[in-house]
This record gives C-alpha cells, sequence and structure tokens, in this order.
C-alpha cells in the first residue's frame, strides 16, 4: 500500500507537459472569484507560484461588466485590466509557471435586454460573444499570459449554449454535437490563428438532466476540442 502511494504522488509531482508547455509537476491550480485588493493578490500569487504548482489558472474574468462575480472581480473591459494581468504573469513566470486566464459569463448583455436566452440569440448576438471570447484573449496576449480557459461548464452561459437540453435551436448553432459545439469551436480557431495562447476549455463530463450530455458526448466534445485547437495533457 505505502509503494502505491508513493506511486501515486510521484506522478503528481513530476514534470509534465501540456502542449509544448513545460510544467514543474502535474498539478494545476484553478480559482472561483477574486475578493482580494491586487497588492493583496499579488503576495498570494507569489505563494502559490513557488509553492511547486505546475500551471495556474487564475479566477474567473467576467467577459462582461454586469457579470459582478465579486468586488474585486476581474473586468476585461477594465482600463487597468491589461496592466494588472501582466504584474500576475510576472510573478507566475518567475518561477517558470504558465498562467492561463479563466473567462466566463452568465448572462448574455445586448443593450437594455439584460438576460437573452440562448434560444433567442440572433447570429449578430453570436458573433458578438465570439468578439468578445476574441478580444479577451488579445488582451491576455498582451498580458503575456500563456493561456486561456473557456468556460464550458458550472451552468455558466456556455455551457447551456452547448447542452442539448437547453439548446432546442433549428438552425445551425443547433441539433447535434458539433452544431452546438461550433461557437466555442469557431472562437478556438481564431484565437489559434491569431495569438499564439493555448486555449484550455473546462467541461462537465456529463449532467443528470434527462436529455442533456451524457458521458458519451463529454467524450465526442472532448474529442472536437482538441480537434479545433484546444490543449491537452500529453
Amino acid at each position: 500500500m505505502n509503494s502505491i502511494k508513493y506511486l501515486i504522488m510521484k506522478n503528481i509531482f513530476d514534470k509534465s507537459n501540456f502542449g509544448n508547455l513545460k510544467l514543474n509537476s502535474r498539478i494545476i491550480r484553478t480559482g472561483l472569484w477574486n475578493t482580494e485588493k491586487f497588492n493583496d493578490l499579488y503576495k498570494r500569487y507569489e505563494k502559490i507560484a513557488s509553492s511547486g504548482v505546475g500551471l495556474i489558472i487564475t479566477e474567473i474574468m467576467a467577459l462582461h461588466t454586469k457579470d459582478k462575480f465579486s468586488e474585486y472581480a476581474f473586468k476585461i473591459d477594465h482600463p487597468n485590466f491589461v496592466r494588472e494581468c501582466k504584474q500576475l504573469a510576472k510573478i507566475s513566470h518567475k518561477y517558470n509557471v504558465p498562467i492561463f486566464g479563466q473567462v466566463e459569463f452568465v448572462k448574455y448583455n445586448r443593450g437594455i435586454d439584460l438576460d437573452i436566452d440562448i434560444n433567442d440569440l440572433t447570429i449578430d448576438d453570436i458573433r458578438k460573444i465570439q468578439t468578445d471570447l476574441i478580444i479577451a484573449a488579445k488582451k491576455l496576449s498582451f498580458a503575456d499570459f500563456d493561456g486561456i480557459q473557456l468556460a464550458l461548464g458550472n451552468n455558466f452561459y456556455l455551457s447551456k449554449f452547448i447542452n442539448p437540453y437547453f439548446n432546442q435551436r433549428d438552425d445551425e448553432y443547433g441539433g447535434n454535437t458539433y452544431n452546438r459545439m461550433k461557437i466555442v469551436l469557431e472562437t478556438i480557431k481564431v484565437i489559434k490563428n491569431t495569438t499564439n495562447l493555448h486555449v484550455n476549455c473546462r467541461i462537465n463530463a456529463f449532467d443528470r438532466r434527462k436529455g442533456g450530455i451524457d458521458k458519451k458526448e463529454s467524450l465526442e466534445i472532448s474529442k472536437l476540442l482538441e480537434k479545433y485547437g484546444a490543449t491537452v495533457f500529453k
């Protein structure tokens, strides 16, 4: 039993590859939302980066301003966003630790309409969401980040868009797995073609809703993401 425990721990702390990134260990740190002023946050990141972690994924970065996860949440359209993120990247890279920005949103805001159902999105709305994600990626690239994490799980907006339980669209963005994933796949393709960022996607393995995503479809989703450029462990 002791030898089994040793092998498990040894694998966790072994160096590994994530795309062309060399990680100091297989430990990936991910955050929920930022509840600290940035001076305190920088101190905490110093501790995290120096701890032996392999990859840092930040707290949630709000794609849309009206998604306020906490008082000190990252807001991608804030004037100081790039400068503040550049400092996080500098701290992480000092310890040879890559850093990804976790980008999520709860609601799509169309002007005064603050809560648009995924089935009511127009093609222009879809293009606006994709553009906002690409702009977020560009800003993270300017801030010297190594990657972006697109949130496709945890009941955030895109997790519902790709889920057949919620997505009842009858156009090219509804129906089969590929069509429901197109909003994400097209976005990944542009990010990969226009930046040097790695793209990581956080998905639900399955849900318990009748007519939702099952294990078989989550595997199909994962294969599509890899095919279109999402980075996976090797």
